[in-house]
């Protein structure tokens, strides 16, 4: 019972804040400069959000929870290796949801012997990054205890903000490593550098940390002020949303440009059925009728060509918002021996054809701000990752007829 008590007035004393661990966190996470500063970064962070007498950083390592860092009142399982699937922080991984249990002994998830020789009663484990976790960050408490709905979006804003920090230092070990030696690709980092290290080391943590103090103001407060004000904080988040896309773009014009590329073969109509189902939720309101062609297929990188088609489709959409109805279409226009042409057509606003070959520079549009919202590196990452494959980009169109953009992908 001294124990407990002890460790309830150790809790108290630890706990701070959310919103002043959060903003500390985003400023050290944006300067650290290896993993071991994020690892330890986190871990502690974790624990000041809700006075956890315990937290844990812990990686995934192929099949394997790897326990990288803790932050604890006595030893858990720093250094050490566990399978995924008799781990809670694997369970969270692979079922891409935060955990909650207010007693490890009465859940038949956690490994009982593991936890008896600590502290443990109770733990709260969230994922770093909900889509394709690649850690988790864990919570514990010395006797039973249920983080609030505020502490617990607080350790996923951390996640979040954790999983940009990890990227952020991969991306300048490759900057790094290219800065140290002469390829045939140098004129163009050196053209993208100043913009990547700018808006990938700079901004991403911050506009992840806005967007997420935001969502949290909002759940606060939802009971206790107006409508416009709750509709406020809503555009400040999608405000954040949208910057955070655009500098992702930036970041695939580095990426697609020098990036290592793991080429599969790839059901094109498969991923492209993916993408509209990601996109009409948002097009309710609208009469869209999509027309895929069956069997269509390639050998590529995955995730890039998804970016290829999700650009392609998003700026379909948006440009013929206009048109009563809106018709896409995505098909096979040219098939050789070494590559596939594809084609994405719509019926929107079109453009001149003597313009056609400035779609696809970086920076340059076509349409104003105020008629379609853009940012002119679209095209330009399709373009790049186009090239990449030793393929070609090209565009045909006419004014209030609409467009369609051609993409070859290798075949084998």
């Amino acid at each position: 019972m001294i124990f407990d008590y002890i460790m309830g007035l150790f809790s108290s004393f630890a706990k701070r804040d959310s919103s002043k661990v959060l903003t500390q966190a985003f400023e050290r996470l944006a300067q650290a400069k290896d993993l071991r500063d994020i690892t330890a970064i986190v871990a502690e962070s974790a624990r000041q959000i809700s006075g956890a007498q315990g937290a844990t950083f812990v990686l995934r390592d192929g099949d394997l929870c790897y326990y990288a860092d803790e932050h604890s009142i006595s030893p858990l399982w720093k250094g050490k290796r566990f399978p995924m699937v008799n781990c809670i922080s694997g369970w969270s991984m692979i079922h891409q949801e935060a955990v909650l249990i207010p007693d490890i002994y009465q859940d038949n998830r956690i490994p009982h012997d593991a936890y008896r020789p600590t502290f443990v009663k109770s733990l709260c484990m969230v994922p770093i990054r909900v889509e394709n976790p690649i850690g988790a960050i864990g919570n514990y408490w010395s006797e039973s205890y249920t983080p609030s709905d505020d502490e617990i979006k607080s350790l996923q804003i951390l996640a979040n903000s954790t999983a940009i920090a990890l990227e952020n230092l991969e991306l300048r070990i490759v900057l790094t490593k290219q800065n140290t030696t002469t390829t045939g690709l140098q004129h163009r980092n050196n053209e993208l550098e100043v913009a990547i290290n700018s808006m990938a080391h700079d901004l991403r943590t911050p506009v992840a940390g806005m967007t997420g103090m935001a969502e949290l103001l909002r759940i606060r407060l939802a009971d206790k002020i107006d409508k416009d004000s709750y509709d406020y904080l809503g555009a400040i988040m999608d405000t954040g949303r949208q910057a955070a896309v655009q500098i992702e773009r930036i970041l695939m014009l580095y990426r697609a440009t020098n990036g290592n590329l793991t080429k599969q073969e790839l059901n094109i109509t498969q991923i492209t059925q993916e993408l509209i189902n990601v996109l009409k939720p948002d097009l309710q309101n609208r009469l869209v009728e999509f027309n895929v062609e069956p069997h269509l297929k390639a050998y590529a990188d995955a995730p890039l060509v998804r970016v290829v088609l999700g650009n392609l489709l998003s700026n379909a959409i948006k440009y013929s918002s206009r048109k009563p109805k809106t018709k896409i279409e995505v098909g096979l226009h040219k098939n050789e021996t070494r590559f596939n042409t594809f084609y994405v057509r719509d019926n929107g606003d079109g453009f001149e054809p003597a313009l056609a070959n400035k779609l696809f520079q970086p920076l340059n549009r076509l349409h104003t701000q105020s008629d379609f919202a853009g940012t002119g590196l679209g095209l330009a990452s399709v373009a790049k990752i186009v090239e990449v494959h030793g393929g070609q980009c090209s565009a045909e169109g006419r004014p209030s007829e609409g467009a369609t953009f051609f993409f070859s992908l290798p075949t084998s």
